[in-house]
């Protein structure tokens, strides 16, 4: 979120020389600046999607999960949402050719569902071996929103 300098300037430790930094740091990092659509298309031709493990699914999102984006899932109590995420975990390890991202993951359990044991069965299901599948998934326990 964007916020402007005057209500940076009421956070507690935060001077104005200190923001100014802040600011020219970001701008470092992120370069907000136009491009053609040409030249955007371009970029856009190596966006890779990750299978969910459904063609039918997949379709449906436009050949599935795209790499590099946030995608928000919610649902009610027990429509799969957990075993997508586990399912993913999965299938982006998997090379671009086979619909995977040729990747790692990262797991962030804010609810206690990860089950390393349904990865063992997802991984077996893709022809995986299970071992590395575990080893190339970064997983943490949150929580709370700190």
């Amino acid at each position: 979120m964007f916020k402007p300098k005057k209500d940076l300037l009421i956070v507690k430790g935060l001077s104005e020389n200190k923001i100014d930094k802040i600011i020219d740091a970001c701008n470092e990092l992120v370069k907000l600046t136009f491009t053609s659509a040409r030249d955007y298309f371009e970029i856009w031709k190596w966006v890779v999607n990750i299978s969910t493990g459904s063609s039918n699914l997949d379709k449906l999102l436009g050949k599935g999960i795209e790499a590099g984006s946030i995608t928000e899932l919610f649902g009610e109590f027990r429509t799969g949402k957990t075993q997508l995420c586990h399912t993913l975990c999965v299938s982006c390890q998997m090379p671009v050719e086979q619909g995977g991202g040729g990747g790692m993951a990262m797991f962030i359990d804010t609810e206690g569902t990860f089950r390393p044991e349904w990865i063992i069965s997802i991984a077996n299901w893709f022809g995986l071996d299970s071992a590395k599948v575990l080893d190339n998934i970064a997983y943490a326990r949150a929580f709370n929103t700190d």
